[in-house]
């Protein structure tokens, strides 16, 4: 994915945002995690020491509204805000799509998260 076009908080929103994907059901992956990395790697974090401390900012970052639904579906529609194109959103959503798809797997809260993201790229257009 070419992350050029997106800004520093625009990265954060869309590491948010994954992270978010990879506590929807409840299970993590190791393929989850390995796209999460490639997601860092993308964004220029080329050590493992880089790489971790900003995978552990964003969990702990998402950790404060990821314990109900609700909380969930605020912080997404808020981290949505941040991508102002339509170009942005589009990615940002097929990183978020592919994502929880990656174990070939959909759980009911994995598709329920899915369609939060999509109401909130579709609600700030």
């Amino acid at each position: 994915m070419d992350l050029h076009d997106f800004s520093g908080p625009q990265r954060q929103a869309l590491l948010d945002l994954a992270i978010l994907a990879m506590y929807a059901d409840g299970n993590l992956t190791a393929v989850e995690d390995a796209r999460v990395q490639r997601l860092l790697t993308g964004m220029g974090y080329d050590t493992d020491y880089d790489r971790g401390r900003q995978y552990d900012a964003a969990v702990t970052r998402v950790s404060r509204h990821s314990q109900t639904a609700e909380a969930a579906r605020a912080y997404a529609a808020t981290l949505a805000q941040g991508f102002t194109t339509r170009e942005q959103r589009s990615q940002a959503y097929d990183l978020i799509q592919e994502l929880v798809t990656s174990d070939s797997h959909i759980t009911l809260q994995e598709g329920s998260y899915l369609t939060l993201v999509t109401e909130a790229f579709q609600a700030n257009p």
